[in-house]
């Protein structure tokens, strides 16, 4: 019979916090995981959206261009010089709007650079910068149906484009209001548009800016509206891995610079205000910078 030993109150200390010790040196070792992979391949992975003018989308040569494109260029910019790297390239991935999250997650991208809605739900999975814009969910409806308000689209069917946080917002709304409307899932934004169009759907809800840009390129533009009613306000924000200390703060080091330094202003006015390309056309938003992104 083997004899047990009596164990120390500090020894047994030492082994109960011998777990937690291993989580954080984990969580310490994704962290700085980030710029180590960065630097070992010499490259930073650059996730974006190629139909989300004006905050990232393909331009007539198939370039990465928008709003967040040019935050996450210096972000990238800034990055270089923390790495001693001065030909740190920036590989743009493509993604589709239903795995952005995923992309994040799993670390197929090091930063995401689009129109991402920082919500509750997403920072279980990922990180978020401080916000680079704030945008209100909105309802697109046809003139002819007479929809001048949400209230009027009581007990109808509206569509959003899925994994997007419009879906949600139409929902709480919906339910908060009692409107007893419906909500389709569509897989794009022509898709959701389309379904407006054919009048399968009496509203569709997404992004203010992203309606008004994806209105911008509609042949018969002067058919629709979008209602003055939001649904929602929400922020939008560059997202990366969680956990990443290192990470977040540089990104935030650096949209809190461009606002100091007036380059913030600078990018703003250029994608939201003045003339930009979309499709074979150049088109202004007009869109002045609000208040809550101000402060």
């Amino acid at each position: 019979m083997r004899t047990l030993l009596p164990v120390s109150p500090r020894r047994l200390l030492t082994l109960a916090l011998l777990p937690v010790a291993a989580l954080v040196c984990a969580s310490h070792a994704s962290a700085q995981a980030t710029f180590e992979k960065i630097a070992a391949r010499q490259q930073i992975n650059v996730g974006y959206r190629e139909d989300s003018a004006p905050f990232s989308y393909a331009s007539r040569e198939k370039k990465p261009v928008g709003y967040s494109i040019d935050i996450c260029e210096a972000v990238a910019a800034r990055l270089a010089t923390r790495l001693g790297q001065k030909n740190l390239r920036i590989n743009f991935v493509p993604i589709a709007v239903d795995r952005v999250i995923t992309f994040v997650k799993n670390g197929s991208v090091d930063m995401l650079c689009a129109n991402t809605t920082d919500t509750a739900e997403r920072r279980d999975q990922v990180a978020f910068s401080r916000p680079i814009y704030i945008d209100q969910v909105g309802v697109m409806v046809r003139k002819k149906d007479g929809i001048a308000k949400l209230d009027q689209l009581a007990g109808r069917q509206l569509v959003a484009i899925r994994s997007t946080t419009a879906v949600s917002a139409v929902e709480t709304y919906g339910r908060e209001k009692s409107l007893a409307w419906k909500v389709e899932g569509a897989l794009n934004p022509d898709a959701a548009l389309s379904q407006l169009q054919l009048g399968w759907a009496q509203g569709y809800a997404r992004d203010r800016v992203q309606l008004a840009m994806q209105l911008a390129d509609v042949k018969d533009a002067d058919q629709y509206a979008i209602l003055p009613d939001a649904l929602s306000s929400e922020p939008i924000a560059l997202a990366f891995r969680k956990d990443d200390a290192a990470m977040l703060e540089l990104v935030n080091g650096v949209i809190a610079d461009a606002g100091a330094s007036g380059q913030a202003a600078t990018w703003y006015d250029k994608w939201f205000v003045r003339p930009i390309p979309l499709g074979k056309a150049n088109k202004a938003l007009g869109i002045a910078m609000s208040p809550e992104l101000k402060a």
